[in-house]
């Protein structure tokens, strides 16, 4: 299997890195074999801006069986613990429109944008291409809002929730699956809980533990 394996710095996933030096055929920095795959690592970047633009450049040179994207998020909702890894299954653009009087207005409410519009499925940014990996992936399938900025403002974080109802946040998802959607690009978008709004819990320490435990272990399986 063409692995993609897309992150915003080598650190997020020093881990696996270790565990690609040492358990696969490293061809470069960036390219892997094992038996069972070719791996490249896409290190894109922070902000929505640089991950649209390198995997949009990097699938343009041609395509993979799978794109893997791993991240880091904020959770809404009773019951998801940080340090948990979750599978975005459909993201939201929630922070980009306009803020008026009576309320924050975004693309769809300004009908600049419609889920009749390619590359929306089943009514928004569905990823529906992984659904062979959830035979025998345990991870929870969630909504996630992409923020550009985060929702630690109780006031903001309130509206959000209200409006979206959510189960997380990240920073940057929609930009990789909106490029995969459109790209017609198998993808698998894989996120560990940070922080929690609900308890005010956070660990980014266990998140980064998990997210790589959960990586290594899928490279293992598929």
């Amino acid at each position: 299997m063409k692995l993609l394996i897309c992150y915003n710095a080598a650190l997020q996933i020093n881990t696996t890195i270790e565990w690609l030096h040492a358990n696969a055929e490293k061809h470069s920095d960036s390219f892997f074999k094992t038996p069972q795959h070719e791996i490249t690592l896409l290190e894109m970047g922070y902000g929505g801006f640089q991950v649209g633009f390198h995997i949009a450049n990097h699938l343009a040179h041609g395509q993979y069986h799978l794109a893997l994207k791993v991240s880091f998020s904020n959770a809404f909702k009773d019951g998801i613990v940080v340090g948990e890894v979750l599978n975005v299954i459909n993201d939201k653009p929630a922070d980009t429109g306009i803020l008026e009087e009576d309320g924050f207005k975004d693309l769809y409410d300004l009908k600049l944008l419609s889920t009749d519009d390619e590359p929306h499925q089943m009514g928004g940014f569905v990823n529906k291409t992984n659904a062979y990996l959830n035979v025998f992936l345990p991870y929870r399938k969630v909504l996630s809002l992409t923020t550009n900025t985060a929702s630690n403002d109780a006031a903001l974080r309130t509206s959000r929730v209200a409006k979206y109802n959510p189960h997380i946040e990240t920073n940057d998802g929609i930009n990789f699956a909106y490029t995969c959607l459109y790209k017609r690009q198998s993808f698998y978008h894989l996120s560990a809980v940070e922080q929690s709004f609900v308890s005010g819990e956070k660990n980014k320490e266990l998140a980064h533990r998990n997210l790589n435990n959960a990586l290594i272990e899928i490279i293992q399986k598929i």
